[in-house]
C-alpha cells in the first residue's frame, strides 16, 4: 500500500515517526514524508523520501506567527485536568487552539499543496503527527485511511472529549463550535463537505498509534494501538569516549533546546549547575552549548561538556540522567530502564511524564522554580545511592520490550486499512 506520512517541521516530532515509517517501508509498502521544506533535509538524512510542501515553519527563527509565550500557553491549558474546566475556559482553549497554533503548524499553503500531492499520488493511508492538522483534511480530500501518531500524552483529545460534553450542554442558540467551523472551512476550500459528526474523526483520528507506555496514558475510549517506543536520535556519529567503561557512575545532563533556556539562565548559572554536581563522586556529561559554556571559567575534572551526543547511545553507559522531561529524551531513558531526574520544561507533558517516573519510583522529580544547585546535588545523590530506583526502571524497561513493535504495527495497519470500507 502507499503510506503518506506527514508532520510540521520540527525534528523531535520527525523523529518520533521515523521508525513507524522504516517499518512500512521495510515491509514493501511505498511511504513518502510530507513536511515544510525546512524538513525536507533530516528526512531524506533519515533515509526516508520527503515531499516538500507550503512554506517554511521556521519554527524558532521568525517572529510571524505564535509567540514561545503562547505555545507555552497553549500547552498548560491543555494538560489542566478538564473535569476542572468550565465551558468558558474548554472553549477558549480551542479558540486559541484552531487558528492560531494549529494554522500556524499547518497553514493553508501547506494544506493545499499536501492536498494536491494526495489526490494525485493517492495514498492508501495518512499518517499524521498529532499537531499536523493538514494530515486529516488531506485523507478525507483524497478518499485514505487516516491514523494519528501520538508524541506523549494525549492532552487534545482528552480536552476534546470535554469540550463536546460541556457544548451538549449550552443552549441551542449559544452553540459556539470554533473546532467545527475551522474543520469545515479547511475542507470546503478543497470541495469536501463536513458533518458535525466526523468532527471527533477529524480532530483524534480513524485510529491513533500511541507509543506511551499504558500507565501513562489518559484513560479515554479511543482506538488506541499501542506501539514500542524505537528511540531515534537523528543521523550522527557516536564519539570513541561514549564506549570506554566510566571509572566513576555516569552522570547525563541533558536538559533539551528548551531546557538549555529555561534552566542556567537568571535561577542558576550554568557554572554553580556543574561545579554542585561535580562535587559527587560521578562522571558528568553535560549537553550545553558554545553560548552557555562562556560564562564557565573552568571545567571541573569530572565534567565532560558536548553540544550533542546521541542519548540512544550514551544512556546504556549511564548510571542516571538528569532531563527535562520531552517525549524524545523520556524514550531513551525507558527503553534502557535507567533511572532519572526530571526538571519539566513547560511545553507539553513534561511535567506529568516527569511525575508519573516519579510515582513509579523510577525517578525523581524537582520543581524548576524550586531547584537549586544544592536540592539537585541531593536528589541526584538519592538516585545513585538508592537500589530501588534502578530497579524500578528496570521494571519498566522490561514493560516496554513487550509491546507491540512497529513492526507489529505494520501488521495491524494493514488489516485495519485492508477491512476499511470504501
Amino acid at each position: 500500500m502507499r503510506v503518506l506520512v506527514t508532520v510540521i517541521a520540527v525534528k523531535t516530532h520527525l523523529y518520533n515517526v521515523v521508525p513507524v515509517a522504516w517499518a512500512l517501508q521495510a515491509a514493501g509498502h511505498e511511504v513518502r514524508v510530507a513536511s515544510q521544506p525546512d524538513l525536507t533535509d533530516a528526512i531524506t538524512a533519515a533515509g526516508l523520501t520527503a515531499v516538500p510542501v507550503g512554506d517554511e515553519l521556521s519554527m524558532g527563527k521568525s517572529s510571524d506567527g505564535p509567540t514561545s509565550q503562547t505555545f507555552r500557553a497553549h500547552g498548560g491549558g491543555m494538560s489542566a485536568d478538564p473535569a476542572t474546566l468550565d465551558w468558558e475556559a474548554v472553549l477558549g482553549a480551542f479558540t486559541v487552539a484552531c487558528p492560531v497554533e494549529y494554522e500556524f503548524f499547518a497553514a493553508q499553503s501547506m494544506v493545499d499543496d499536501l492536498v494536491e500531492f494526495a489526490r494525485g499520488w493517492e495514498p492508501d493511508l495518512v499518517i499524521w503527527d498529532a499537531l499536523t492538522f493538514a494530515g486529516p483534511i488531506a485523507a478525507r480530500a483524497c478518499g485514505a485511511a487516516h491514523a494519528r501518531m501520538l508524541f506523549g500524552i494525549d492532552y487534545v483529545s482528552r480536552m476534546y472529549a470535554r469540550y463536546v460534553e460541556l457544548l451538549a450542554e449550552q443552549p441551542p442558540d449559544q452553540r459556539d463550535d470554533p473546532v467545527s467551523d475551522w474543520l469545515a472551512g479547511r475542507l470546503a476550500r478543497h470541495g469536501c463537505a463536513f458533518d458535525p459528526d466526523d468532527a471527533l474523526e477529524l480532530m483524534t483520528g480513524q485510529w491513533c498509534i500511541d507509543p506511551t507506555p499504558a500507565w501513562m496514558r489518559v484513560p479515554l475510549d479511543l482506538p488506541y494501538l499501542p506501539v514500542r517506543i524505537v528511540p531515534f536520535n537523528g543521523p550522527t556519529t557516536v564519539p570513541d569516549w561514549v564506549y570506554e567503561p566510566p571509572e566513576r557512575p555516569r552522570v547525563c545532563l541533558s536538559l533539551g533546546m528548551s531546557g538549555r533556556d529555561l534552566f542556567g539562565g537568571d535561577q542558576v548559572s550554568v557554572s554553580a549547575l556543574l561545579e554542585s554536581l561535580a562535587e559527587l563522586d560521578i562522571e558528568l556529561i553535560a549537553t550545553l552549548n558554545a553560548e552557555q559554556l562562556t560564562s564557565v571559567s573552568a571545567l571541573p575534572d569530572n565534567v565532560r561538556t558536548v553540544d550533542f551526543v546521541p542519548l540512544n547511545e550514551l544512556a546504556p553507559t549511564c548510571t542516571a540522567i538528569i532531563h527535562h522531561g520531552g517525549f524524545g529524551t523520556l524514550g531513551n531513558i525507558l527503553t534502557h530502564g535507567i533511572p532519572s531526574l526530571t526538571i519539566p520544561a513547560p511545553w507539553w507533558d513534561e511535567k506529568d511524564l516527569g511525575t508519573h517516573l516519579h510515582t513509579r519510583g523510577a525517578g525523581i522529580h524537582l520543581d524548576p522554580t524550586n531547584t537549586t544547585p544544592t536540592t539537585l546535588k541531593n536528589a541526584l545523590h538519592q538516585l545513585l545511592t538508592n537500589p530501588t530506583y534502578h530497579h524500578n526502571a528496570t521494571t519498566i524497561q522490561q514493560e516496554i520490550h513487550t509491546t507491540p513493535t512497529p513492526n507489529h504495527l505494520t501488521t495491524t495497519l494493514e488489516q485495519l486499512v485492508a477491512t476499511r470500507a470504501p
